[in-house]
């Protein structure tokens, strides 16, 4: 990069580009391209906030070195019935760790913890950042299954993110999960906080599907279902387990969501699940996100204060065994600390 042009420049021509993402007539192309019609938007009514059971994971870089890296991971179940928190649960805080060598020992032995048996390929440690999510996805995965091992029929399981895998290992554990839910009759979703999906060579889908709904003068709460021949990226398909909806949750505030239903799931089911979703998603902090997923995010989040806790605990800990802090910032130590004191 030159910097031709200067600031001025760069700026008006990120400008020019968000406009291509959204162009003016956004809605209109997305009608033509779907072939959604006021007929493909389902109105949402409300039932009774029965049992409602929530997963979310957290993982965070504790320090990072070349040759070794040290993460944290846990997993946390909430379950509301009737709108009160019946009870709440998170695992311990565990630290993996990522390296030294080619394949991740951790990996292997959290896998055979959960679920009996060693995973059928290894984790690359080259990437620490996806390995750490990996182990999360182990741990929370695993907690998913318990839990739709014993909810009652009827109760909602809510996933955080979406009914695909990063992992070829975990392919059989989500499968595991929705079969389980299917076979004891439980409501499963996997609602998104934010989604990459576009349409149309990169228009963003949450947008063009909320301004149709609008344009349709459909109000309150509502959901459709994404043909997945709409969407771009092919990622979408790769190890997915679910199809793929839109919904607003909240009667009076206007939040599209992305969401995942399991395959196949029948229209009367899907309406079932989405009723429950909208009783649960009246939170004045977020309204129209499903709060026992807020609940359970708030629960799990490992946030900087805690990653803190944890280096402090690792140092000391080295420190009696006769590390010193000049080898923890050999080992560890980023220039960028450095840069930003001054």
């Amino acid at each position: 990069m030159t910097g031709q042009g200067g600031y001025e420049e760069s700026v008006a021509k990120s400008l020019r580009k968000i406009a291509a993402h959204i162009p003016e007539d956004l809605v209109a192309q997305f009608a033509d391209k779907s072939g959604m019609t006021k007929a493909d938007i389902h109105l949402i009514t409300p039932g009774p906030a029965g049992i409602v059971s929530a997963i979310d994971g957290s993982n965070a870089m504790i320090a990072e070195g070349g040759s070794i890296s040290l993460a944290a991971i846990r997993a946390a179940r909430t379950t509301f019935n009737g709108n009160e928190r019946e009870n709440r649960s998170v695992t311990p805080l565990t630290l993996v760790t990522i390296g030294p060598g080619h394949k991740n020992q951790d990996f292997v032995a959290l896998f055979e913890e959960c679920y009996g048996a060693p995973p059928h390929k290894g984790l690359d440690n080259s990437d620490p950042e996806r390995a750490s999510a990996i182990l999360r996805d182990t741990l929370e995965y695993w907690v998913t299954l318990q839990t739709a091992k014993v909810l009652p029929a009827g109760a909602l399981l809510l996933m955080d993110g979406a009914l695909r895998v990063s992992s070829q290992n975990h392919e059989p554990v989500l499968d595991d999960i929705i079969k389980t839910a299917g076979r004891r009759n439980l409501l499963l979703a996997a609602v998104a906080k934010r989604t990459r999906a576009t349409w149309g060579g990169g228009h963003p889908l949450l947008p063009a599907i909320s301004g149709l709904v609008a344009e349709c003068g459909i109000t309150g709460p509502w959901w459709a279902k994404i043909d997945s021949h709409i969407l771009d990226h092919t990622e979408y398909r790769q190890g997915r387990h679910g199809e793929i909806y839109v919904s607003s949750l909240h009667p009076q505030y206007s939040r599209p969501l992305k969401m995942e239903l399991p395959k196949g799931t029948g229209i009367d089911t899907v309406g079932k699940t989405f009723a429950a979703m909208a009783a649960c998603a009246d939170d004045g902090r977020i309204p129209g996100y499903p709060y026992p997923l807020l609940d359970a995010h708030r629960t799990v989040v490992i946030d900087e204060a805690l990653v803190q806790l944890i280096q402090q605990d690792i140092k000391a800990g080295l420190s009696k065994q006769g590390i010193q802090d000049r080898t923890y910032e050999d080992l560890f130590g980023d220039l960028h600390d450095d840069f930003e004191r001054y």
